[in-house]
Parts: structure tokens; sequence; C-alpha cells
């Protein structure tokens, strides 16, 4: 299952892909647009609501309703009444989703395997033994364990950074669907 960091790229991706295309400053040069492109309020959102899910660690239900499918909605309908806007519900919405959907892609060693991706239509276990995300490890009394965390962090983003920056590149540009 993907760290902080991979949660939150991925859910700054999505974010990226719903927020207003175009350059946010109007003028400048490119690095400013970038920079102001990723500070955007809706890609700080997306990032939030991508790290959101893993809040169950506090409950000790991790990886159960609020992986899910029915979490993602119930999120952004929250975000969606909270904020009064449609485009900040879909941002949380699919930034939610980024998670369930990593952390189902992902590496998991922690009996149930999976996620509840499903709930509340199904309470079962989905898990896709794809291990393109490395498991963070919790169990820091191992030898390996800074290590292996460092490894599985910079992985995620040699993975997912040239996505977000391909795609901030292309909607900067006036590129893709209007939303």
């Amino acid at each position: 299952m993907p760290s902080p960091v991979g949660h939150a790229l991925g859910g700054a991706i999505a974010a990226v892909l719903i927020a207003p295309r175009g350059t946010p400053t109007g003028s400048g040069s490119r690095l400013m647009a970038l920079r102001a492109r990723l500070s955007h309020p809706l890609v700080r959102l997306g990032a939030l609501a991508g790290c959101l899910p893993d809040a169950d660690f506090l409950w000790g239900r991790h990886n159960m309703e609020t992986h899910s499918v029915g979490a993602a909605l119930a999120a952004a309908l929250v975000a969606g009444l909270a904020l009064r806007s449609r485009r900040a519900a879909l941002v949380t919405g699919l930034a939610w989703l980024t998670h369930v959907a990593f952390d189902w892609l992902g590496s998991d060693d922690t009996p149930p395997l999976g996620v509840m991706a499903l709930w509340p239509f199904d309470d079962r276990f989905v898990f896709a033994h794809a291990y393109l995300f490395e498991a963070i490890s919790r169990r820091y009394w191992l030898p390996n364990f800074v290590t292996h965390n460092a490894w599985a962090v910079t992985s995620e983003v040699l993975m997912l950074a040239p996505i977000l920056a391909v795609l901030v590149w292309w909607r900067q540009r006036g590129a893709g669907p209007r939303v």
C-alpha cells in the first residue's frame, strides 16, 4: 500500500484533471505557472482527499469502510455541500477513489489483504495482486525499515510525479477536456 506521499500525488493528479484549465497566473515564467497550478486550492484539496482514507488507522479499521466507493461518495457529498462547489465535490470523490485504487493495486502484507472497495454494497475485501506499489512497513524494529520505506516512497515519486508534471503542462497549455 502506498505512502501518504503516493496518495497525495494520486489525489493531486485527479485534481489537476478537474481544476480549471489554462495558465492560472496569466503571465510570468513557466515555473511560476507550474507553481501556481500546483498550489491551486483544488489541487491541495485533491492531495488531502487522496490521503484521508487512512484516517481509519485512528480507530483500528484500516482498509475497511473508508477505503470504498461509499466513503468516496460520502466525502464528495460533504465537500460539495461544505464548499458549495460541484468541482470540489468531484475532486474530493475522485481523489478519494485514487486512494482506494492505489491500495487495491499495491502490495499488502497485513491480513485481510486488500480493501473493502465496494462497501456498503459488499463488505468483501478485494485485492488485485498487481503489486504496483510497495507496502509501507510500520515495523520500525526491522533492520531494513528505513531503507525499505525510503525506496517505496522514491518509487512512488518516480512513478507518479512525471504523470502529474505532464498533466500540469498539458492543462496549462489549455489542452484537455473542458469541465
